[in-house]
């Protein structure tokens, strides 16, 4: 049986959220008549952070999308070369992330949203975190190189 990490866990937490917020919302709208005005906000703000949250998870499991046209013509160290460059590109483009996503973070902070009033830099948050999660996952690759991905999953 598998064991099941932090991270399976809160993945898990947060898709079960999304889907128990979405089904109380399609009762409450189909069978008593109203709508919940949170609903909206609690479905898009848990979305928002599995998106980028997930960027971290998939990064870890190697289930990034992957072209392989080039790949399959180079040599196995032209392969490593090839893969190292990627994830040093990955790295920079989530640093990138990371100072965009803070800068949108301060900015956003004074802002509320609409029925929860819920800072809206709650929602930017999730940039900075999953650019952080990528990067840690990013450099733990380039550091112990493992299988290399088949782009079939």
């Amino acid at each position: 049986m598998k064991k099941f990490g932090l991270k399976e866990i809160y993945a898990f937490l947060v898709i079960m959220a999304s889907f128990l917020v979405l089904i109380i919302e399609v009762i409450s709208r189909y069978v008593f008549g109203s709508s919940m005005e949170w609903s909206d906000e609690i479905a898009r703000l848990l979305l928002i952070w599995m998106t980028f949250t997930g960027m971290g998870l998939a990064i870890l499991e190697r289930k990034e999308i992957f072209v392989r046209t080039l790949r399959g013509s180079l040599s196995a160290r032209g392969r490593r070369v090839w893969q190292a460059s990627l994830e040093a590109l990955a790295i920079a483009f989530n640093i990138f992330l990371l100072v965009f996503g803070i800068q949108m973070t301060r900015f956003a902070w004074g802002m509320k949203t609409e029925s929860l009033e819920l800072p809206f830099s709650i929602l930017y948050a999730s940039i900075p975190a999953g650019a952080i999660l990528s990067i840690l996952y990013l450099v733990h690759r380039l550091r112990k190189p493992g299988p290399e991905p088949t782009g079939d999953g």
